[in-house]
């Protein structure tokens, strides 16, 4: 059965974690006859005792030479588990005399007792109680001591594991990211699209897969150095890089999950909640985009002053900006691809202006009399005929007339009025003319609103409208009174109900952290959602709200919890829900499957027989694809993937260490076989389909792994 802190546990594994309990590490007691020079302090004992290993022991043991691979040099660079173990050695030999050797120079009794007593310090002073201490740190949980180990003294112990709490894996995090971001990555294998899990949004495939953009915003803040082995044992306590990393993640994650579209299509107490104020933002988008349609404003306002609407108008002062003249080299411009380089609202601007002023044929004619040639003597341009140019500058004339109505700004309308006059004078007229007569840069055919929308915008305009306002200042307006209004309507409705929020709360806490909310917490989390409403609008109160759920520990830690009475060991089973996680996370580095959640809620995870019917059937299955590694995918476009369960082939790929071989580096003209980088990748990946054939035949799997000739070759 498995068990926490007062439990049995999972056979040897668990008996292991006992032992370590037990006892971490061997101590040796006080030496007999060992110098008790009280006068000496820590310090001073060291240095001494320093002196004496430099002088008769550094020489064989030291940095050039290590004698039956020992080095008693730079004690301070040097585990402290190993230079434990190291200390009890040197203390047994010297006790004995082995150490010196005969023939060596040997110290006299004073050297040798002020080693030995600095030696019994470390083992079983101050030095020895911080490293008891150390010991207890999550990541020396497997530390053992050799004799306890395989002595069999201990067999017969209970086994049982302590309430524990684990910082989540690199893997772990990859899949609980892309449940909340609603992130379901494929892969075409064996030319079939199947869900695959362990897909960090990498640009892996240039063809055909690309991942995900947005997904490769996430940074992963539990990443581990390469230089660990099976590196699920070694994560250390939250840190400051953690927080600073996932507080920019949560921002982006609560974006996502607080948007309208993913609300509208994920979260229904969500929507609800935020529902009269999306209606409203719609309403005034639509109101909006109908008053800033310049054609479709400027004829409302007519229709509602009709004779007065001049007068109310702001006077336009002209910007007095001359022809630049013909281009200082070469002919006139012929390439339209050049537009892209140019502000694109100001380009539509200026072609719809010439399709809407435009009241001649689409051409210019150049008058050749005046043309100017090159030094060859050949005419390289010409002006256009006075008829063009007076056309033109009534099109610039009405175009900038529109423009402050509008409100663009002064500046801008003299950059428009330069570009203008730059395109007259230094370019093709007759390929632009042809280009606003072949665009659709024509004015929008007028649609008003609803009648009852219509006479609202009408009532508003009238409300706020002042002599010499331009159009800009008139929706400005009007916009800010419809917030207000809709924002007091708003408040009004709400009143004190706070169903809808604990509708939220339950909402969230269901997809954040796969359970129901306590009571206590919903109260908290209402009580800080009223605050932050005080300050912020009701979308981002939400995703305040979601950022302090993916920013607590919870987000970053699983339990294994001791639940009910203890037996006669005072050990208690770990609760269903831990259990279940605790499989789901031994076997993959998902949350529960549906199978495990539904024997969690019909109560069938509560023995040793339930944890085995669980685990052999994720042992079997086969309908669920892994990502084994992304590097190996975009090294050189291979599968990488497998549908055993991931943390099997996994451990295999750590116990040998052969992805390593992505870390040599050698030149690929040097290699002479191809593209060194993709060779590895392509060995590393045929390596794991060799791991999972063999796992997957599941005969003599230790012996095949270790003593196997067989290897696949270029599979694909």
């Amino acid at each position: 059965m498995k068990w926490t802190s007062y439990a049995a546990g999972l056979s040897g594994f668990v008996a292991l974690w006992s032992i370590g309990l037990v006892q971490l590490v061997a101590q040796t007691g006080p030496v007999n006859g060992a110098a008790s020079n009280t006068e000496l302090n820590e310090t001073a004992l060291a240095e001494r005792a320093t002196r004496v290993l430099n002088k008769y022991c550094v020489s064989c043991h030291g940095p050039d030479k290590q004698k039956g691979k020992v080095q008693l040099s730079a004690l301070e660079t040097i585990d402290a588990v190993d230079r434990q173990k190291l200390f009890g050695k040197a203390q047994e030999v010297i006790q004995l005399a082995e150490m010196p050797p005969e023939k060596a120079k040997q110290p006299n009794d004073a050297e040798r007792k002020i080693l030995l007593q600095w030696l019994n310090s470390q083992l079983t002073g101050k030095a020895a109680k911080a490293l008891s201490e150390k010991l207890l740190r999550f990541e020396y949980g497997n530390v053992l001591d050799h004799k306890d180990l395989f002595s069999g003294e201990h067999a017969d112990v209970p086994g049982y594991t302590p309430d524990r709490r684990w910082l989540i894996s690199e893997f772990i995090f990859n899949e609980r990211i892309n449940r909340l971001l609603d992130y379901h990555p494929t892969r075409a294998i064996y030319g079939t699209t199947q869900q695959v899990q362990g897909d960090s949004g990498v640009h892996w495939s240039p063809k055909t897969e690309r991942g995900s953009k947005f997904r490769r915003t996430i940074t992963n803040p539990y990443l581990l150095p390469e230089k660990v082995g099976v590196r699920y044992i070694v994560h250390k306590r939250l840190t400051t890089g953690h927080l600073l990393t996932m507080i920019g993640n949560a921002k982006r994650v609560a974006g996502h999950m607080s948007s309208e579209a993913t609300m509208r299509t994920h979260y229904p107490a969500m929507y609800s909640l935020m529902k009269t104020e999306l209606d409203h933002r719609k309403t005034l988008r639509s109101r909006e985009k109908f008053l800033r349609t310049f054609s479709f404003m400027d004829r409302l306002l007519k229709d509602i002053y009709d004779d007065q609407h001049e007068g109310l108008l702001s006077r336009l002062v002209r910007k007095e900006i001359p022809y630049p003249g013909p281009p200082k080299r070469g002919g006139r411009h012929e390439n339209l691809g050049l537009l892209g380089r140019f502000n694109q609202e100001d380009i539509r601007a200026i072609l719809l202006g010439i399709a809407s002023y435009k009241r001649t044929a689409f051409k210019v004619d150049e008058t050749t009399a005046k043309s100017e040639v090159n030094r060859h003597g050949k005419p390289v341009w010409a002006p256009y005929s006075e008829a063009n140019r007076a056309e033109f500058d009534s099109i610039i004339l009405q175009s900038e007339r529109d423009w402050y109505r509008e409100g663009v700004t002064d500046y801008r309308i003299k950059n428009r009025i330069i570009t203008m006059k730059l395109f007259y004078d230094t370019w093709d007229m007759n390929q632009l003319y042809r280009h606003v007569k072949n665009g659709r840069f024509g004015r929008p055919k007028y649609v008003p609103l609803k009648d009852t929308e219509m006479a609202v915008i009408t009532e508003t305009i009238k409300k706020h409208r002042q002599q010499g306002d331009r159009y800009h200042q008139v929706i400005d307006k009007c916009l800010a009174d419809w917030k207000a209004s809709f924002k007091a309507e708003r408040e009004a409705a709400d009143g004190a109900d706070e169903a809808p929020m604990t509708q939220l709360i339950i909402e969230l806490y269901a997809q954040i952290f796969e359970r129901k909310p306590t009571g206590s917490e919903i109260a908290e989390n209402i009580e800080q959602f009223k605050l932050n409403m005080a300050k912020l609008d009701r979308q981002k109160t939400i995703g305040k709200l979601i950022e302090s759920l993916v920013l607590s520990t919870e987000f970053a830690y699983r339990n294994e919890f001791g639940q009910g009475e203890p037996d006669e060991h005072g050990r208690r089973m770990m609760s269903p829900r831990d259990a279940s996680y605790a499989l789901a996370y031994a076997l993959t580095d998902a949350s529960p499957d549906e199978e495990l959640v539904k024997a969690v809620k019909e109560g069938r995870l509560s023995s040793r027989e339930d944890f085995e019917r669980e685990v052999r059937r994720m042992l079997n299955r086969r309908d669920q694809w892994y990502i084994i590694d992304e590097n190996i995918q975009a090294a050189n476009l291979n599968a990488s993937a497998t549908n055993q369960p991931i943390r099997k082939l996994r451990f295999f790929r750590e116990f040998f260490g052969y992805p390593k071989a992505q870390e040599v580096f050698k030149d690929n003209s040097r290699f002479g076989v191809g593209r060194h980088e993709q060779a590895v990748s392509r060995l590393i990946d045929e390596a794991d389909m060799l791991v999972e054939h063999i796992l997957e035949k599941d005969e003599q799997v230790f012996e095949e792994l270790l003593t196997t000739d067989k290897f696949f070759i270029y599979h694909s």
